[in-house]
């Protein structure tokens, strides 16, 4: 279980998760290619969770800009209806501070790509998905930092 008191970054690549500095929605969207489940984030107290960040691949469209700083108590607790935030460790040997921000929308875990059951299609489903990406963008905006 990690703490509540822990705070995680999240690695931002220009251009589409920043732009002029400005922090993007686009930073809090799982990827439908990948069926992504959790948005990757990594454990500040652990000493090596700057180079497990720089150690993210990038390409020609994906340029590491900095990282963001989140509280997992804040993230713990954004309030939307029928929607419910957790941060969960996901470490391995080779990225020993990576842990994932773990989205539920009435019990059914969000995955990029993946139309929610309990949730009606279309415009309600894209509402919601950009207020989650509304949610995280204003506490990670409170510290964006550039390497």
């Amino acid at each position: 279980m990690i703490d509540s008191k822990e705070n995680v970054a999240r690695a931002l690549f220009s251009p589409r998760m920043i732009v002029d500095g400005v922090l993007q929605p686009e930073a809090f969207k799982l990827r439908p290619s990948i069926s992504e489940d959790y948005l990757s984030v990594m454990r500040m107290v652990f000493p090596s969770w700057m180079d497990d960040i720089k150690k993210i691949p990038q390409r020609n469209n994906r340029i590491l800009y900095g990282y963001a700083v989140l509280n997992v108590k804040e993230i713990r607790d954004i309030r939307l209806t029928d929607v419910t935030f957790d941060v969960k460790d996901c470490s391995q040997n080779s990225t020993p501070s990576h842990a994932g921000i773990f989205i539920t929308v009435n019990g059914e875990r969000l995955v990029g790509g993946c139309p929610l059951k309990n949730v009606e299609d279309g415009f309600a489903q894209e509402f919601l998905l950009l207020a989650i990406q509304r949610e995280l963008v204003e506490i990670a905006q409170k510290a964006v930092c550039k390497l």
